[in-house]
């Protein structure tokens, strides 16, 4: 094992400026000339790897520190002490080996693409007192699924998750007021979103052009939508320097719906004569069945979504039971208007879906209606 750590003291406390060594698991220490350590430099494992016999910690100068590497840091796993408050720009940045990553309880500060470049790292937990995700903070941390963010958090930078190109999901706490630019741009797995009404949803959409699954948060209830994907190309019409976009499917002009702080939701339920042209049964299906289970602010399209949903039902009793939505169910047995022969049906099809819960509760629905005739079922 074998690192070498610079370090500095400066009024009572001690700041790790660059850290470099072999890659075998690092613990940075609480103390150093019995300071607590309470900040990482910028680029503080940007030195690579450099060759020495056991562990050195060196005071150092900040203003002469060995020179950066080209190189990915070899860092594969580091525990931080409880200490830290504050880390530098681009501390972890490239440490392509690093997986995951325990922050300190009491960080308050994190520095410009302080993750940039983390190919490896999977998921990581954003410390409570944390109130600013800055500018490219996991860009480019293209296995990273999960974040939870503080539930304090107050901004958000500009490309702070620029291709992470894994990330499934995002809960944006109520209390940010600002979020940047390219927020999510390249994010193309991110098929759920969970935001606050207030945050600039506009902002948001723009960089989210396949399918997603959309919970706003209002003041006097909850929204959700599903807002089908769209794909576009550019065609040249001759003219020197002259292009025309054309636009495949509805899923841009939903996303027109959403201004920066605001919805038109009569806008969103005039598109869905649209819909059910331009986008699959499922799809249109699926966007009537959100309107329906969350109606928020929903009216004149409630017909149009109970006939269109009710016809579609195997369709959304697919997507339950992918979800193993078992409140879905009810939900659906509730708001439909499900004749005997599509209980019937749907009762068939969670039985080749080896779902007996999902057959159990169909059956009991179906001989509520009465008048069917018995059937059998292989469970």
């Amino acid at each position: 094992m074998s690192w070498t750590i610079c370090y500095n003291i400066a009024h009572g406390e001690a700041a790790i400026l660059r850290c470099a060594g072999d890659g075998s698991p690092l613990t940075l220490p609480e103390t150093l000339e019995g300071c607590p350590v309470t900040s990482l430099g910028p680029n503080c494992f940007g030195g690579g790897a450099w060759t020495g016999e056991g562990d050195r910690l060196i005071a150092a100068d900040p203003e002469q520190l060995p020179p950066l590497s080209r190189s990915d840091s070899p860092l594969t796993r580091l525990t931080l002490p409880d200490t830290v408050t504050r880390i530098g720009e681009r501390a972890f940045a490239r440490c392509s080996g690093l997986k995951r990553l325990v922050l300190p309880a009491g960080l308050t500060r994190l520095g410009a693409r302080a993750f940039e470049g983390c190919g490896s790292l999977e998921r990581i937990r954003l410390p409570e007192g944390l109130a600013d995700l800055p500018d490219y903070a996991f860009s480019q941390c293209r296995r990273l699924e999960r974040v939870l963010l503080p539930s304090q958090l107050e901004t958000m930078g500009s490309h702070a998750f620029y291709n992470c190109v894994a990330l499934k999901e995002l809960t944006i706490p109520d209390t940010v007021h600002f979020v940047g630019g390219g927020l999510f741009l390249n994010c193309k797995n991110l098929s759920r979103l969970t935001l606050p009404l207030g945050v600039n949803i506009s902002v948001l959409l723009s960089d989210l052009s396949d399918d997603l699954d959309l919970t706003v948060r209002c003041p006097d209830g909850v929204a959700r939508f599903f807002l089908p994907g769209f794909s576009y190309e550019y065609e040249d019409i001759n003219a020197p320097r002259m292009w025309r976009t054309i636009t495949y499917g509805s899923g841009q002009l939903y996303r027109e719906c959403f201004s920066s702080r605001d919805i038109d939701f009569d806008l969103y339920e005039s598109y869905f004569d649209l819909a059910r042209k331009e986008e699959t049964p499922a799809v249109a299906a699926r966007i009537a069945w959100y309107r329906l289970r969350w109606p928020y602010h929903l009216g004149k399209g409630r017909e149009d979504y109970l006939t269109y949903a009710a016809a579609h039902a195997g369709a959304l009793l697919a997507l339950l039971l992918e979800q193993e939505d078992v409140e879905g169910l009810e939900a659906m047995l509730e708001i439909l208007p499900l004749t005997g022969e599509t209980l019937d049906e749907l009762s068939r099809q969670a039985e080749r879906a080896g779902n007996v819960r999902f057959v159990s509760r169909l059956l009991e629905a179906r001989m509520g209606l009465g008048g069917g005739a018995d059937r059998e079922f292989d469970l």
